[in-house]
């Protein structure tokens, strides 16, 4: 396979695998089924790494029915904000199994207590739903925060993809509602920031990475959109294009990751941009030449770029509740 600019070790990642993890569809239903496909080569062809025993974890279901999962780090001792975190899939797939090993990272690698949270998904759980539930579940984590053995009536918020979205606009909108106090940060890591056709025209000339990663990524631009589609915000929802939202410049500290290869890079990009404009605190990597999720893959060939991500997740995590 050509490089095409993919880092060696993902490129070597490639060719072991035989293709690209891809998913050139235009539905939800045929990314679901595509992302099966994919899952169950993997699993012919890698061991899946065991959960991490160093974090245990208790499930619960809280008001309204929604299900959610405590990590706690082994030997924790209390003192930190509680972490609210939102996993990935497009709004549309996934659950909190499927973020289950992130979930361990961030709760060992930040010495945090971690509260995910399993939203109903689009497009069943029509707009602002998907939204409510995901506050309902901060709600409930600010409330318990010091019996989770946090602080009282502090948190941060977490996610991955479109979790990392969620995750910043969940934090954007407890501002709206008056909880700017408790929180103390977020943790958003490769996340979309702006629906593609909400992003203003003056802006328009530094958002190419669509097109120019369109085949490169998971999250290629036909997946993209039809994530969009089933997630339902209109283009300029502050909530659901946080980029456009009036109150960054309140946010506290922004942990942000971003892929050179991704779909996603200029939403990653475009909103560092604005937390420098409204002088937020933040830290930021970049992974050149890698893709969306290029961290979670089981190769061997992946295990520097993966301890790499993974330390600087940590380092992350701990400046974001310090």
């Amino acid at each position: 396979m050509a490089s095409e600019g993919f880092a060696k070790p993902w490129a070597e990642f490639e060719e072991e695998f035989g293709e690209r993890p891809l998913l050139p569809y235009d539905s939800v239903e045929e990314c679901l089924e595509g992302f099966g496909k994919i899952g169950a080569k993997m699993a012919s062809q890698y061991t899946f790494p065991a959960p991490d025993p160093a974090v245990n974890t208790e499930d619960k279901t809280i008001d309204g029915g929604l299900k959610i999962r405590v990590y706690t780090p082994e030997g924790y001792s209390g003192g930190k904000p509680v972490g609210v975190y939102y996993h990935g899939g497009g709004w549309a797939m996934s659950d909190i199994d499927g973020d289950d090993a992130f979930c361990r990272s961030i709760s060992k690698g930040g010495n945090v207590v971690l509260v995910s949270v399993e939203y109903g998904l689009a497009p069943q759980n029509k707009h602002p739903g998907l939204i409510n539930d995901c506050f309902a579940g901060l709600q409930w984590t600010l409330k318990n925060a010091k019996a989770l053995g946090g602080i009282e009536g502090k948190i941060f918020t977490a996610g991955v993809s479109a979790g990392g979205q969620l995750a910043i606009a969940l934090a954007l909108k407890a501002l709206d509602e008056g909880l700017g106090d408790s929180l103390v940060g977020v943790v958003a890591q490769v996340p979309a920031t702006i629906h593609p056709d909400g992003i203003p025209e003056e802006l328009k000339s530094r958002y190419t990475s669509y097109e120019e990663h369109a085949s490169h990524t998971i999250d290629t631009d036909r997946a993209m959109r039809a994530f969009w589609r089933a997630f339902g915000t209109p283009p300029t929802d502050t909530y659901g294009s946080p980029l456009l939202h009036p109150k960054i410049k309140n946010l506290n500290k922004v942990y942000l990751t971003v892929a050179g290869h991704d779909t996603l890079r200029d939403d990653g990009l475009l909103f560092k941009e604005k937390l420098e404009e409204n002088k937020v605190s933040y830290k930021f990597n970049f992974y050149e030449g890698y893709p969306h999720y290029h961290w979670t893959w089981p190769s061997s060939k992946l295990d520097k770029p993966r301890e790499e991500y993974n330390a600087n997740l940590a380092k992350g995590v701990q400046w974001v509740v310090s």
